[in-house]
């Protein structure tokens, strides 16, 4: 059933932002679809949407160019009569050593990652203020915004500008009811997310070792926080940006094996591993020896 409200969904024709723009659906949203490189996938989505009988438009263009997410926000007003939910998802992902980056490399992530989500979520405030819409605007971070992983220094530390900015915006826009917020996924199957596919994945297949909670995360568990964060039950929360990564930010782990070659001799602990088991029997009978030698040790 159709709420009244108009979310806009950028990056919506695949991935995360596909399953963004479901769940918002479902919640009763009008959605503004959006795509640049996949028409035909967006309108695949469109069309998966509008069976959820939500009215939709479809709009295209570049978030790297300075006027496109502008535009689109207006383009969203025009077709579907306002917006309440801005989703700021349109990104790129790309990793380099610091011997390999270019400015070529670091202009496109500035373009997209940072500087097109913010002028969208800009006109996006410019709206609601000026018409009274106490809505929200939710930016796509990354868990490499929280914590460093190999090769990751222009993406992480742009996800982590981006993090810190949330902050401010939702300080300026707190006074008119409009909330700001941000999700951060972690490791996210969105290439391969069918278990038989997922099992023959030489990355996705091995990367629950390194997540507490086992398993990788999807674009659907994306799309259900990005529906809590826009809905009443979240109206007392803004300025944040929650984790969505199966706990793999809290113990700061590696995320795949790179990230393990990278940062520690792995080759060489791999020589020395033991079970469990017969670590903890080693540890033990370690601390024994000392207390013999040296006596009980105090705090």
């Amino acid at each position: 059933m159709r709420n009244g409200k108009v979310a806009l969904v950028t990056g919506s024709s695949t991935g995360i932002g596909a399953a963004v723009a479901k769940a918002l659906a479902r919640d009763g949203y009008d959605i503004a679809l959006h795509y640049n490189r996949s028409p035909e996938r967006a309108q695949e989505v469109q069309a998966e949407i509008e069976a959820m009988g939500v009215k939709t438009c479809l709009l295209h263009g570049d978030t790297s160019d300075a006027e496109t997410p502008r535009r689109l926000v207006r383009e969203a007003v025009e077709k579907l009569g306002r917006l309440d939910v801005d989703v700021n998802n349109a990104g790129i992902t790309r990793f380099q050593p610091l011997r390999e980056i270019t400015a070529e490399i670091m202009d496109s992530m500035y373009y997209l990652n940072y500087r097109g989500m913010i002028l969208g979520a800009s006109e996006a405030a410019r709206y609601m203020v000026e018409n009274g819409v106490q809505g929200s605007i939710i930016f796509n971070t990354s868990i490499r915004g929280f914590a460093p992983h190999s090769n990751d220094g222009v993406y992480g530390g742009l996800k982590a500008g981006l993090n810190r900015t949330i902050r401010s915006f939702a300080i300026d826009l707190g006074r008119y009811g409009i909330r700001v917020n941000g999700f951060s996924p972690g490791v996210t199957n969105v290439r391969s997310p069918k278990p038989e596919d997922e099992a023959e994945n030489p990355f996705y297949k091995n990367s629950p070792k390194f997540i507490p909670l086992r398993r990788n995360g999807y674009a659907e568990d994306m799309g259900d926080v990005v529906s809590f964060l826009a809905s009443e039950k979240a109206s007392y929360i803004t300025g944040q940006v929650i984790c969505v990564d199966g706990g793999l930010s809290i113990v700061g782990g590696a995320e795949h094996l790179a990230d393990l070659f990278d940062a520690y001799d792995v080759a060489e602990l791999a020589k020395s591993y033991v079970s469990q088991e017969e670590w903890r029997r080693q540890h033990d009978a370690f601390n024994e020896k000392l207390k013999k030698k040296y006596g009980e040790y105090q705090h």
